[in-house]
Parts: C-alpha cells; sequence; structure tokens
C-alpha cells in the first residue's frame, strides 16, 4: 500500500503554522506512571508529539527491525557474524547503562541513550517541541520534509511511550525535549493500524534551501558534541567492550563509525574518596585542545578494528588522575597529539 500523507501544504511556514495553531499550542496532558515502589505519580506531558522526517520515506520502524539501517558503504548488509556481535553489543552496552553500581539507569532509559547516540533500537524517535520536529525535517539534502503529529495518551495507553525530556545520564535527549515510542517488529507508523490506534497524523510540506538554512542553527544546537557531556559515553564503553571482547570486523567498525559521535569522554576531577574519584562530565569544548573529529575517528578505527594491532589500553600506561579541579579526558577519546598542525 503507498502512503499519503493526511495533507500536504505548499510551504514549511504554512505546516508550521497549522501544526502550531492545531497541536502544539493546546494544554499538557496528565499522565499516570508506576514508579519502582509500586506508586502511581501524575507527570504533565504535551498533549501531541511530534516527529520530524527529511524525506519521502514509505515506512517509519524503529531502527533495529529496518534493514536498510545494516547496510554498509557498498551497498550490501551486515554479515550475519557482525549482526550477531552488534546485538551482543547493543544488548551488554544497555545492561551496562542500567548496573546499580554505574549508571542506575531503567531498561528504556538506557535505550533511549543507545537511541540518541547512534545505535540502532527498539524506540522511535519523538519530540514534545513543534519547533524541534521542523529541524529535523529539514536537516538532510530531501526536497520534501514530513512531520508526524500522535497522540500522547494513546501511546502511553500501550505503555510504549518513554519521556526521556529528563533524562539523568543524556544530554541529546532533554535539549531535544525527547519521547521515545518503543514499537514491536511489525509496527510501522505510516501503516493504517498505527494511524488509526495512535492518532497518527502526517503532514507533508515542501524544503526549500531558505528553509535549510533558517533551521540550521536550531538543528545544530540539538544534535551539538562540543557542548555535551554525554557525547563520549558510547565510544568510551565500544572502546572498553573491543579491550575485553577482542576487536570487530573492518565492516562493523566502518559501521559503528559513521553512527557513534567520536567525542571524548571529558571530566572535571571534583574530589578523591579513598581509591575512588568523583568527577562531573563535561563536553569536550572545556579541553585545552578542541577535539578534532576526522582524527578521533580515526584512532578509534584503529582500536576497533581487526585490520589494525593498536590497542586502546596502550593509551592508558602510565596515566593517573590529575588535582582537583582539573579537567581531563580519558586517553583513549582524546588525541591532541595526533592532530593536524
Amino acid at each position: 500500500m503507498v502512503f499519503l500523507p493526511d495533507k500536504r501544504f505548499t510551504s514549511l511556514a504554512a505546516a508550521f503554522d497549522f501544526i502550531l495553531k492545531e497541536y502544539a499550542s493546546r494544554s499538557a496532558a496528565l499522565l499516570w506512571s508506576e514508579t519502582d515502589s509500586g506508586l502511581l505519580t501524575p507527570n504533565k506531558v504535551p498533549q501531541y508529539l511530534f516527529r520530524g522526517e527529511c524525506g519521502a520515506f514509505g515506512t517509519t520502524k524503529s531502527g533495529i527491525f529496518r534493514p536498510d539501517t545494516y547496510r554498509v558503504e557498498n551497498g550490501r548488509l551486515l554479515s550475519t557474524p557482525d549482526l550477531e556481535t552488534l546485538e551482543r553489543l547493543i544488548r551488554d552496552l544497555a545492561r551496562r547503562f542500567t548496573d546499580e553500581d554505574d549508571y542506575s539507569l531503567k531498561e528504556h532509559e538506557a535505550i533511549g541513550l543507545l537511541q540518541h547516540y547512534g545505535l540502532p533500537t527498539w524506540m522511535i524517535d519523538f519530540t514534545g517541541h513543534a519547533g524541534h520536529a521542523f529541524a529535523f525535517a529539514a536537516a538532510g539534502e530531501a526536497q520534501v520534509g514530513r512531520v508526524a503529529v500522535m497522540s500522547s495518551c494513546l501511546a502511553a495507553a500501550e505503555r510504549g511511550l518513554v519521556d526521556l525530556t529528563e533524562h539523568p545520564w543524556a544530554e541529546r535527549p532533554r535539549r531535544q525535549a525527547a519521547f521515545g515510542v518503543i514499537a514491536p517488529s511489525s509496527r510501522d507508523l505510516k501503516s493504517d493500524e498505527a494511524r488509526s490506534r495512535l492518532n497518527i497524523r502526517w503532514y507533508e510540506f515542501p524544503v526549500s534551501s531558505r528553509d535549510r538554512a533558517y533551521l540550521k542553527d536550531r538543528y545544530a544546537n540539538l544534535v551539538s558534541l562540543s557542548d555535551d557531556p554525554s557525547a563520549g559515553f558510547l565510544r568510551f564503553h565500544i572502546t572498553e567492550y573491543v579491550e575485553a571482547k577482542g576487536k570487530f570486523s573492518p565492516a562493523l567498525t566502518e559501521w559503528l563509525l559513521k553512527r557513534v559521535p567520536a567525542a571524548p569522554r571529558c571530566y572535571r576531577v571534583k574530589e578523591f574518596e579513598a581509591k575512588d574519584v568523583v568527577v562531573n562530565h563535561c563536553g569536550g569544548r572545556v579541553l585545552p585542545v578542541a577535539f578534532d573529529e576526522s582524527t578521533e575517528v580515526g584512532r578509534s578505527r584503529l582500536y576497533w578494528s581487526s585490520a589494525h594491532k593498536e590497542r586502546g589500553w596502550d593509551r592508558m600506561k602510565n596515566w593517573s588522575w590529575p588535582g582537583v579541579g582539573s579537567v581531563v579526558a580519558d586517553p583513549r577519546t582524546y588525541h591532541p597529539d595526533y592532530y593536524p598542525g
């Protein structure tokens, strides 16, 4: 069945004005959620949530169930062994983020962190801010954009709605006023079933070069790495994973490098407690030398890929924590000694 939007507009501005008046200006909805202790607590969320897409995609499914998600540069799919390795990596990283001795995230919070920093999950991204959705709809090269509008109450009724707007560890979903919809493998948000069941409406509009220029800075702020203290988490833990489990194939390495931010894991030392170090996480812009993304990608390639003998752990030789108040990055994620110039 060919997908048809609910309404087409002659311009992005006209679509924005319509969605702002029809949906975004509505008062908040009150949703009840169950705490770990079993108590129900009320939470205010937008009545409607929004999703922006740049392009006329025929379906909208969660990334982990989209075959095109796993294509490498030559257009072929990752091999079966690579797919199995990736599945283990995602599962183990999610477990790491839910560890009570580390991040202590709930399962869906851990999935939300993986989702927003490059790995495919069972989650489909939405936002409570219509303007953010339009920024994403204009963020590519396609000449057409779409914004989906969904009832938050109906999504919550199916126990598939995750509020990430106050994520305890991830800056990007907080910045994006993000929500997630946990979707089963069969659910396509452009299907008649999903559009009816979740009251989803799809609106389409042309995207001009002027639209892109106008929304460029907004989009850049939503996905910025240099001022995001969470941006280096996945890269750091993938490097640790490789050190413990062994290197990836060159194909899987390249696939990951195109998705996972090549940002440093950066800290400000707060205090020392016996053998433990208490730190505040920082964005990479506080480092004495600005990180160079292309160089960082290259160094992670050496550490992750079986085509290279370099080990990230070698960077830790003779390394020690600096004094209280110092800013430092994990040496496996920050390589100013290799930067050009």
